[in-house]
C-alpha cells in the first residue's frame, strides 16, 4: 500500500530532520567548573587547588565548559596563564558577576590552561581529547528542541485529520 497523502510526506520529512538535528547534538556535553565562595579574596584557594573546582577537567572536542561564579566578586576566566603574557588568545569571558556564568566550547584537542584576570592566583586546566569526560552531563541544542517541538505538532496534526476522515 503506497500513501500519497502530503501530510504523510510531511510528517515523515519532519521526523527526519528531528533525528539528524538531534543527534550530534545528544553527544555534546556541558561541564560545570565552580567558582568556589572566598576565591577572589584568599589565596588559600590556590594551595589547594579549589579556586576553580573542578582545577583539571577531561572533556572532548566539542564539549563545553561552564564557569559558575559562586564567589561574592567578579571574576574574568581568559585563557592562559597571568605570567604569560598571552592570555585571552582563545577565550575571554569578560567580567562574571556573582551568581553568573560564562560558557566555551571547546572544539580542538589539546591542553588548555586558563586562569583568573583579576586574581592571578586562581588557575585551572581543560585537557581536550581524553576518551572519559569528567562532570559531563548531556545537553541539547535549540534547533533540535525547535524541530521536536515541530514533530510533536506534525503528529497531533495528522493524527487530528485521519481521525476526521
Amino acid at each position: 500500500m503506497r500513501y500519497n497523502n502530503p501530510y504523510c510526506i510531511i510528517f515523515v520529512s519532519i521526523i527526519t530532520l528531528g533525528i539528524l538535528a538531534i543527534t550530534p547534538s545528544a553527544f555534546a556535553n556541558v561541564a560545570h567548573v565552580i567558582i568556589i565562595p572566598g576565591a577572589g579574596t584568599s589565596k588559600y584557594c590556590s594551595e589547594t587547588t579549589t579556586c576553580f573546582t573542578p582545577s583539571i577537567l577531561n572533556i572532548s572536542p566539542g564539549d563545553t565548559i561552564m564557569w559558575i561564579n559562586n564567589d561574592n566578586v567578579d571574576h574574568i576566566v581568559v585563557s592562559g596563564l597571568p605570567y604569560t603574557n598571552q592570555t585571552g588568545i582563545v577565550f575571554d569571558s569578560d567580567t562574571i558577576t556573582p551568581g553568573m556564568t560564562y560558557s566555551f566550547t571547546f572544539q580542538d584537542a589539546g591542553t588548555y590552561t586558563y586562569s583568573d584576570k583579576i586574581d592571578k592566583w586562581m588557575v585551572g586546566k581543560v585537557i581536550v581529547g581524553s576518551t572519559q569526560p569528567s562532570h559531563t552531563v548531556p545537553e541539547f541544542g535549540t534547533i533540535a528542541r525547535l524541530i521536536v517541538l515541530v514533530s510533536i505538532t506534525g503528529v497531533i496534526t495528522i493524527t487530528r485529520t485521519f481521525i476526521k476522515n
